[in-house]
């Protein structure tokens, strides 16, 4: 097989070879820790790119990394928006702290060792783990007015200096939240989680916790009320008897008319009832009420899952204890806050753009969507006129930015396009009938967006990765290594110190900001991981929808500061 021919007639065969070796890659496991994906790809699209100069049009990556920047301002949006309160303060000083510090240290790094614009771009980008300031960072270098020879090179130095600090980006900052700041400060990731779940159990009620409870699978069955223990009563007397069962009467048949299913309706004798719950229900007591029955008519009540996202400003707020007093004959299976799963607690107050994952007949379903927001409209359906929209407003508004010297200012098509995203998300909560976007659809568009972006970088990088690996040498190679460890450690450093002797707040919370200011979703795992508890990700959501949207934008910033001492 000719390979050069079929390379050169078949380019985009590379970005999909370097896509597969890299997830690959990215596979490998030492202990814990993977290169993931993202540097999987971007290696393998390196090694592809020296052996192979494929003649890949620049529309391509740019293509798919507005795709990408779209979807990540839009999934985060929500989460930024509504989160902006007093109330978030806290979170909203460490994550500023982190991300300002970042910058702040990868500029210092810069000067001190004299980078040039390419590595101080890749340096921010590696050593805080943001693969999308590595994209704003080489779009930042395609507006410098230079040669195309050295925006070339400077471009092609960008994901080296990524490739080579994104490692310890990962690793070096897990360590400093599970390890390191633990050690200094004697902090007990399992005692202090421990002390918030207890704080957020306060004034739980059986009601509550039977709201939580989804391990069993939900039951239906029919019986005819011929018991003098229910005859009389109301459906909320009885219920209250079963509450920790979670257990509901959901039809009521008398003489052959169906009756309205209310809290206050009365039982007669001879009614025939469909009661539904877990099964645990159904051998505590409820099955006295009478005979069971076989009756399709009765049985036929489909119980579903359903995502409904809350918009609904009378809802915001309340706990999810107080949530639980209104979802009768509901089942809260998870709760989101934008990518993060957050703990069933019972004093967990509610944000406006969560996701509940409820359980329940339809009737109820709809009932509960009224009281919370609007659901999920229709899962396998996007609407791509919006987003081609929003894309193509993003890059006109990009187009505003006027130059000093020969840096270029302003938000620049990237930043634009990520802004846009980021309304274009918080107005879709509010007017749910325009531009939705299903949560699987942002996923994908964020994971093909970045890939393929990274793919064909790497690709573009390889033809000049050598030459630039040998003109930098070993101490260039040492420099790198050495400022991206500093530039990961000093923000969260930095935002600790600020949350624990200024905010005095939880230090659990404190080190879960620090990951999520970082944009870093592996911190987050492990610190659920050493804490044995999931309600550190009450203090990640917000500082990672910050963090998302600064560390993008500091890119352009590192570009233009960095010509002040080329």
């Amino acid at each position: 097989m000719d390979i050069p021919k079929l390379i050169h007639d078949h380019p985009e065969i590379t970005i999909f070879f370097s896509m597969f070796v890299g997830h690959l890659i990215g596979k490998i496991k030492i202990g814990h820790f993977s290169l993931g994906s993202i540097v999987g790809t971007l290696l393998a699209g390196i090694a592809v790119g020296v052996a192979y100069v494929p003649d890949i049009p620049e529309t391509v990556r740019w293509a798919f990394f507005d795709l990408f920047l779209f979807a990540i301002g839009y999934s985060v949006g929500p989460q930024f928006f509504s989160s902006l309160k007093k109330s978030a303060l806290p979170q909203i000083i460490i994550s500023l702290t982190v991300n300002i510090g970042g910058l702040v240290a990868v500029i210092a790094c810069a000067y001190a060792l004299r980078f040039d614009t390419g590595t101080t771009a890749g340096l921010l980008s590696g050593s805080l783990t943001q693969s999308a300031a590595l994209g704003t960072g080489i779009s930042a270098i395609h507006e410098l007015k230079v040669g195309p020879l050295e925006k070339d090179r400077l471009s092609a130095n960008v994901p080296i200096a990524d490739a080579m600090t994104y490692v310890f980006g990962d690793v070096g900052l897990i360590l400093l939240l599970i390890v390191i700041l633990p050690a200094i400060f004697k902090i007990d990731l399992k005692k202090e989680s421990e002390a918030l779940e207890a704080s957020m159990q306060k004034d739980s009620s059986a009601e509550s916790e039977s709201f939580f409870k989804t391990a069993n699978k939900e039951t239906l069955r029919a019986y005819a009320v011929t018991s003098p223990d229910f005859i009389g009563k109301s459906l909320k007397e009885i219920e209250s008897n079963f509450i920790k069962d979670r257990i509901y009467i959901e039809k009521v048949q008398r003489g052959g008319d169906f009756q309205t299913v209310t809290p206050e309706l009365v039982l007669n004798l001879g009614d025939i009832v469909t009661i539904g719950g877990w099964r645990t229900g159904f051998i505590q007591g409820v099955e006295k009420i009478g005979p069971e029955i076989d009756s399709h008519e009765m049985l036929s009540i489909e119980y579903s899952e359903r995502k409904i996202f809350v918009s609904n400003k009378e809802v915001v707020g309340k706990t999810l204890s107080e949530l639980a007093k209104n979802g009768r004959g509901l089942f809260l299976k998870k709760i989101l806050r934008g990518p993060v799963e957050l703990p069933l607690l019972p004093q967990l107050e509610i944000h406006r753009g969560d996701i509940l994952h409820l359980i329940g007949s339809t009737e109820n379903l709809n009932q509960a969507t009224k009281i919370l927001g609007f659901a999920e409209t229709d899962p396998h359906k996007s609407d791509l006129a919006f987003l081609a929209f929003c894309v193509c407003l993003g890059t006109v508004l990009g187009l505003l930015s006027f130059h000093l010297g020969e840096v270029p200012l302003g938000l620049g098509s990237s930043g634009s396009i990520l802004v846009v995203g980021l309304i274009a998300g918080w107005a879709q909560r509010r007017f749910p009938k325009v531009g939705s976007i299903p949560e699987p659809a942002q996923k994908l568009l964020i994971d093909i967006g970045l890939i393929v972006f990274i793919a064909v970088v790497g690709l573009k990088a390889g033809p000049n990765a050598v030459d630039a690996i040998k003109a930098g040498g070993v101490m260039m190679v040492a420099k790198i290594l050495l400022a991206g460890a500093v530039c990961t450690l000093v923000g969260p450093i930095l935002g600790f110190l600020v949350g624990h002797y200024i905010l005095k707040q939880n230090p659990a919370l404190t080190l879960a900001s620090l990951g999520g200011a970082q944009t870093a979703m592996p911190s987050l795992n492990a610190l659920q991981d050493a804490s044995g508890s999931k309600v550190v990700a009450l203090s990640f959501t917000l500082p990672y929808a910050i963090g998302n949207i600064l560390l993008t934008l500091w890119g352009p910033i590192v570009v233009a500061v960095s010509r002040l001492w080329q």
